[in-house]
């Protein structure tokens, strides 16, 4: 008796932390930290005292899981732990920088995979969704509100920072994150789940309107923040969600205001037809050219995880230390091929079950977190979004929200 009621108090533990963890993902780093570690220890403690092995738990044992939703969800997890595998592997090239080899899988891999594995875990009920689902969008409006801040006052009032100039008399807006890409790829996840649940049949009109006025708040940041990666993410979770919803008469206004509103308005025109003017994305394609010469060196196991930067100098002159921007790139050149592979799997597996279930369930919620979570990679391409500890926050929780929900839908086919 006295072990199952420690279990339940780990179990809330778990589950407060990660309330605690989407409050501050665009607040504070050191308060990520806090929730995160918390969780982790509340998580491990549980599962020693169920006796059962974290990879192989409720998620895929769960009685609520019909035969292939359990194999679909275990071949995710398999190349889970192939990506562990192989991003070990690559510790054989790191050297002389084996330490912060094992730095960065410890604390930026495995912790991004635990916040995975505690989202399938904890959020084993409907009110716990909804308690997420309230949370994402409350501070997301909070974010939204600052960012209109910062653009019309010079600064904004969470973090005190200063609006981002880019070119002459042209600012793009940050909030409290330290580049507008960061804005722009928080901001496009949780419009996504705003849109979707625009989308919801309900008859409460007051909670309509409250959806509407966000996604138009949600929408007009984003194209404030002047991030055409963050535009063509955006973008691409509308497509992606216009054609598993079929809701053209909802979705096409919100793509269309957008894309005019980008060429209508003189600053965010200029921003957008920078990239088809000479040299306009050079230096990006000069980093990516830095990358590749990487690869090519040791394209199997990489040259270890968290060394891009310090072997990116000696592959380029005139860029200084770097990130890849393009996160898949730098995955390839850090830790491997079989790396890259093992998680493109597990993320097209991943997705793949997501998208059957939506069509099973029509949970417009799991809409929102596929959409978000695709537009979030395309924008990854172009960014290093899966190496920013706020954004690879996001990332692996909304990745668990959306299995979470997959274990609340009993018999759906996969």
């Amino acid at each position: 008796m006295k072990r199952e009621k420690i279990i339940k108090i780990m179990d809330r533990i778990v589950e407060y932390s990660l309330y605690g963890l989407i409050f501050f993902i665009p607040i504070s780093n050191a308060a990520i930290e806090i929730f995160v570690s918390l969780a982790i220890s509340a998580f491990i403690a549980k599962k020693i005292l169920q006796s059962k092995f974290i990879f192989r738990d409720s998620s895929i044992s769960s009685d609520s899981l019909g035969t292939s939703q359990r194999q679909s969800l275990l071949s995710t997890h398999l190349f889970l732990l192939f990506f562990i595998i192989f991003c070990g592997l690559s510790l054989i090239n790191s050297g002389c920088y084996l330490q912060k080899s094992l730095k960065a899988l410890v604390f930026k891999w495995l912790e991004g995979i635990f916040i995975f594995l505690m989202a399938v875990d904890a959020l084993s009920s409907r009110q716990r969704i909804r308690n997420v689902v309230a949370i994402f969008l409350a501070v997301g409006v909070l974010v939204a509100v600052d960012a209109f801040f910062q653009r019309f006052l010079g600064i904004d009032f969470l973090r005190k920072r200063p609006i981002m100039p880019i070119r002459e008399g042209v600012y793009a807006i940050t909030g409290p994150f330290k580049h507008y890409n960061g804005l722009a790829a928080y901001l496009s996840s949780v419009s996504s789940l705003a849109i979707a649940l625009f989308l919801a049949k309900t008859k409460k009109m007051i909670y309509r309107v409250g959806l509407f006025l966000l996604i138009v708040l949600l929408g007009l940041s984003v194209l404030f923040t002047l991030s055409r990666g963050g535009w063509l993410g955006f973008l691409s979770a509308g497509l992606l969600m216009l054609f598993l919803s079929r809701k053209c008469r909802v979705i096409l206004p919100f793509i269309c205001i957008f894309i005019l509103l980008a060429i209508l308005v003189p600053w965010i025109r200029r921003k957008a037809m920078f990239t088809f003017q000479a040299g306009g994305d050079a230096y990006r394609f000069a980093i990516w050219e830095g990358a590749w010469k990487m690869i090519k060196e040791n394209p199997f196991l990489g040259k270890g995880l968290g060394t891009f930067m310090d072997y990116f100098k000696q592959h380029t002159s005139g860029l200084g230390t770097q990130y890849a921007h393009n996160s898949f790139l730098q995955i390839w050149a850090e830790a491997g091929i079989f790396s890259l592979l093992s998680f493109l799997g597990f993320l097209i597996s991943l997705l793949y079950s997501c998208i059957k279930a939506f069509k099973k369930s029509q949970d417009f919620i799991l809409l929102g977190l596929i959409c978000g979570i695709f537009g979030f990679l395309v924008h990854s391409f172009f960014d290093n979004h899966l190496y920013s500890l706020q954004l690879s926050v996001l990332f692996w929780f909304m990745l668990g929200l959306a299995v979470a929900i997959i274990k609340l839908e009993p018999d759906v086919s996969l």
